[in-house]
């Protein structure tokens, strides 16, 4: 092998991956096994080289700048393997790497290359987590249904990416682009500059009790209202929290009435997704609406994660009184004025235990 080849293997050698870096070679399988990893490229360990039975998939190389890049930002050596250097693998801890975790992969590895050498490797690296929140963001709307009715058919041609740039990145990111779109008469608008506010998808949820008929709202500190000048941050809110990488948007509604309620709930009926504020910010709503027992619920203080800084207080009220602050300005909250008319809407087909006429009730 010559001093200017590479051997990538396990999920560094995946088809997508190496699509995405820009490498292609001979490929190539080492005696042994891979171990743990599975959350490979995505801010976890890599998985773990072990001798044993079986073969590892690689790829002997040429390497190109975005694959040291991206070697770089995951902090990767190569380790001695039947006399060659092999690129690929780590720690190990964790569940075992599968081929399934490539796509996600490749997006996040796409995702990082796009943000250019601006920032540290060790940055971007601090912030894979929240990089593959917004690539899983990007698989989702692969399996979504457009909107149609009364709007130009969904056609990405129709927008022109002059450039795009990361210019603020912690838990959230600001990236800064410069585009064209087709207008509505067919022409091109002029060179439009755009200030985009980045962050992952997340699940919302109302917990009902459809036999008591009452319904569940956190309280919280807010820092958007302190921002604007507001003396009162606190706000009436649903439960809501970020999707994790691997969960379908009802896992995530699941684990945040646990993490911010204590709360196991029952049936979900998902309401229609939508963006916020879709004119600055790529944030993506799913929201819920779910069947709880309410009867011997202790409402009160103490709810939340201490790692991520919450201090959560329940409530327990009637759903007329959800109604009554929805429609007297008392809900800030605008996700959740939404599902307050919604429930009022639909709440007697979900007491008889029938589809609502808008929404979809899962399991």
């Amino acid at each position: 092998m010559s001093e200017s080849r590479m051997i990538l293997a396990g999920p560094l050698a995946t088809d997508e991956l190496c699509d995405v870096l820009g490498v292609a070679g001979q490929t190539l399988a080492l005696p042994g096994r891979v171990c743990g990893g599975a959350q490979a490229g995505i801010g976890g360990d890599w998985p773990r080289y072990e001798t044993a039975a079986g073969e590892v998939p690689a790829i002997e190389v040429a390497p190109t700048a975005a694959l040291m890049r991206y070697l770089d930002v995951m902090g990767l050596h190569p380790q001695h393997i039947a006399g060659r250097e092999v690129w690929g693998f780590g720690g190990g801890g964790g569940d075992d790497w599968s081929t399934a975790a490539a796509p996600l992969m490749a997006l996040v590895a796409k995702l990082i290359l796009e943000r250019g050498t601006e920032r540290e490797a060790a940055q971007v690296r601090a912030r894979l987590r929240r990089i593959a929140e917004v690539a899983a963001a990007g698989l989702r709307i692969r399996t979504e249904p457009e909107a149609t009715e009364l709007l130009p058919e969904p056609d990405s041609s129709r927008v022109e990416v002059r450039s795009r740039h990361e210019r603020y990145g912690r838990y959230f990111s600001v990236e800064e682009v410069e585009l064209r779109h087709r207008r509505h008469d067919g022409s091109w608008s002029e060179r439009l500059a755009r200030e985009v506010f980045i962050s992952a998808d997340a699940a919302l949820l109302l917990p009902y009790d459809p036999v008591r008929d009452e319904v569940l709202l956190i309280s919280q500190f807010r820092v958007g209202p302190f921002a604007r000048g507001q003396a009162q941050c606190w706000m009436l809110e649903p439960i809501a929290g970020r999707i994790d990488v691997g969960e379908t948007p009802a896992d995530a509604a699941r684990r945040e009435a646990v993490e911010e309620a204590g709360l196991s709930v029952g049936r979900l009926y998902a309401l229609p997704g939508h963006y916020p504020t879709p004119g600055a910010n790529s944030e993506y709503f799913y929201p819920f609406v779910a069947t709880v027992d309410l009867s011997d619920y202790r409402a009160g203080q103490g709810f939340g994660l201490d790692d991520e800084g919450e201090d959560i207080t329940t409530h327990v009220l009637p759903r007329a009184a959800l109604l009554r602050l929805a429609m007297s300005g008392q809900l800030q909250c605008g996700p959740l004025f939404a599902m307050a008319l919604w429930l009022d809407r639909q709440a007697d087909a979900i007491r008889a235990g029938t589809q609502p006429e808008a929404g979809t009730m899962l399991a």
